[in-house]
């Protein structure tokens, strides 16, 4: 067993516009679940911050789990749960803005007008955990991208320094948002990458999950 904590957020966040209407995105939280479940019994203690995806999605068997809302809910839970040596894995998908104003009551249909909403953005939660960052913390993010994907998970790391990230195309041939099956494929910062799947994301946080501890062993 690997003598570190390992803390996994999963799934998406929601901003409000109003108490009923909010603005979101597809994620089930499978991938995130599943890179939990297969740390229980690989570490020490596993974490698992689940945003509102898939409700068979957000509690993970042997693990403590902490559910939220936000992406400043996402964020607190993480902070919180740092400490030296832990393992970060950010598989969630946050949403990049909210609403510059949030109205206290339901937001009524005009059909002689139009709605203009302003949005601001959300905490950076990988930012801010690197401003944060206990020592010994390994960080590994996500980049779901509709297109230059390696290209675009490159810049994330280096923007974000983070120590490998997983790169993965949402919304082709069946990948990618609220799908059984996934591919990553991980980077690291000395240029070298690893291709999973494609495999059921069951099989795909196996193997993450093997990946890592191969990493923390050599």
């Amino acid at each position: 067993m690997i003598s570190r904590k390992l803390i996994v957020t999963s799934g998406p966040t929601r901003e409000w516009l109003d108490p009923v209407r909010y603005i979101s995105n597809p994620s089930s939280g499978r991938m995130g679940w599943s890179i939990a479940k297969a740390g229980v019994g690989v570490f020490k203690s596993v974490v698992y911050i689940a945003g509102p995806g898939s409700e068979a999605f957000r509690r993970v068997e042997g693990a403590h789990n902490v559910e939220v809302d936000t992406t400043e809910n996402m964020l607190s839970a993480v902070l919180e749960a740092l400490e030296k040596n832990c393992v970060l894995i950010m598989a969630a998908a946050p949403a990049d803005y909210a609403p510059v104003e949030f109205a206290s009551a339901k937001i009524k249909k005009d059909p002689a007008r139009n709605l203009n909403v302003e949005f601001r953005p959300t905490p950076d939660i990988l930012m801010e955990v690197g401003a944060n960052a206990p020592d010994g913390m390994l960080r590994i993010a996500f980049a779901a991208e509709t297109d230059h994907v390696r290209e675009n998970a490159l810049i994330k790391m280096q923007k974000k320094k983070v120590d490998f990230i997983c790169a993965n195309q949402v919304f082709k041939d069946g990948m990618g948002f609220a799908t059984e099956s996934g591919s990553l494929l991980i980077l690291d910062r000395n240029g070298a990458e690893k291709k999973l799947g494609p495999a059921p994301k069951d099989a795909l946080g196996q193997e993450l999950v093997s990946f890592v501890a191969e990493h923390l062993n050599s």
